[in-house]
């Protein structure tokens, strides 16, 4: 992701950059989950997605047991995709904290659920149940470990009852070409690696200040930590980010602000409990950067970027920012319904919507597996129309895209169509 327009990268074929400054240097107090958020895997494995939890508080999930639905409380959790390098998906992580008075009876409620998946499993070869304690958590699983098809696949459930913490490892099974292992013995010792590691960094979690990370010094500094921000979020660098905004000059690029807004405003959504702190921050700034944050502000308490009227090429910009502020599919999904505008013959404005829409996401589907995978989902619930949209921003490439949507724009304006 570039935070420049995506208007500005098909008019003047090149993105504007961020520009960035120091981090604060104040001590920031570690994430509760933050231990897994930045784990390291061995065997090939890395994370290619996370997404946090929307809001904060109490909140409930129903899970299936022989029983009827029963409920699971959730004060925060992620989603973690990990992968063996794309299209290779490996594991699938929910990472959830129990409100601590509901923790034990959590507990017991999924382990009746696992048990009730094993016994619903269709008629076939067996899975293979096992409840063992490891590295500080109590482990049950439920696998099946046939190579034939999409297997071999399972779910392992990791309970750390110091924390109140509940990990669900749903392992995907995957077609035979897609696989890093060529026989069973080599898949379960990828999964024994991978639980080895998840659990050694859940007790060993690092220490997460803002004056310990690499400071934001320049404009690749500041693009990777937003463009990233939705994999590892780190709400301890918001407040300098917030402030390099003045002294940066980046507000002076009129295209940028609108990503910029839709970033910051999604982090206040997301992070409801740090805007006292940052609200300090945002009265400091001077001028437009104030203005660009109070926006950002307004918009999360009314529900961020997704409940904003109308559609323009700028909406991609609000899109794409608070995309990258926590990964929510929903914005991926929206430009998917704006790209589809790119066939506009007539009207110019309706045209630049889809058109930078549709090349954004080819762009920013080659680069963040998570945009990758929304569309593919997407492909397979939609309509044939839909279907052949995503084949298209998945197959083409990009450079040759933006080219082509240039040549376009300047046939109609040579034929009188658009000025």
């Amino acid at each position: 992701m570039r935070l420049a327009s995506m208007t500005s990268a098909i008019l003047l074929i090149l993105p504007c950059p961020l520009v960035g400054q120091s981090a604060q240097n104040a001590s920031a107090k570690p994430e509760p989950l933050n231990a897994y958020l930045s784990c390291r895997y061995g065997a090939g494995l890395s994370v290619v997605s996370a997404l946090r939890m929307q809001g904060e508080g109490l909140r409930y999930r129903d899970v299936p047991t022989a029983e009827g639905q029963k409920r699971v409380s959730i004060i925060d959790g992620y989603r973690l995709m990990i992968s063996q390098g794309e299209p290779s998906f490996f594991a699938n992580l929910h990472i959830e904290r129990s409100d601590p008075p509901q923790y034990a009876r959590d507990k017991d409620v999924v382990i009746k659920s696992l048990e009730y998946a094993m016994d619903a499993r269709p008629a076939g070869p067996k899975a293979f149940w096992d409840h063992m304690p490891y590295n500080g958590f109590d482990v049950y699983s439920v696998t099946d470990t046939t190579m034939g098809a999409n297997g071999p696949n399972g779910i392992y459930v990791l309970f750390r009852d110091a924390t109140q913490t509940i990990v669900t490892v749903y392992f995907l099974g995957q077609k035979p070409e897609h696989r890093h292992f060529a026989t069973i013995q080599e898949h379960d010792a990828i999964v024994d690696k991978m639980i080895e590691d998840l659990t050694t960094c859940a007790n060993t979690p690092p220490a997460v200040t803002a004056g310990n990370l690499p400071p934001l010094r320049t404009t690749e500094d500041l693009d990777r930590f937003m463009n990233k921000y939705y994999l590892q979020p780190r709400p301890e660098r918001i407040a300098g980010a917030m402030a390099m905004l003045t002294t940066s000059g980046v507000l002076q690029i009129p295209e940028a602000a609108g990503a910029i807004t839709g970033f910051f405003s999604e982090v206040f959504l997301t992070t409801p409990s740090r805007m006292s702190e940052w609200k300090s921050v945002i009265d400091k700034q001077p001028g437009f950067a104030k203005s660009v944050l109070d926006s950002a502000v307004s918009w999360s308490k009314a529900g961020g970027v997704l409940q904003l009227p109308g559609r323009s090429p700028q909406m991609n910009d609000f899109y794409w920012g608070a995309f990258f502020a926590s990964g929510n599919p929903q914005y991926v999904k929206k430009l998917l319904e704006l790209a589809a505008f790119a066939t506009e013959r007539d009207d110019f404005n309706v045209w630049m919507i889809g058109a930078t829409a549709k090349w954004s996401l080819a762009s920013n589907s080659r680069q963040h597996a998570l945009v990758h995978s929304i569309l593919e989902e997407e492909k397979r619930i939609s309509d044939k129309g839909k279907q052949e949209l995503v084949d298209d921003i998945l197959k083409r490439d990009p450079g040759r895209m933006r080219q082509e949507m240039v040549d376009f724009r300047n046939k109609q304006i040579r034929s009188g169509k658009w000025e």
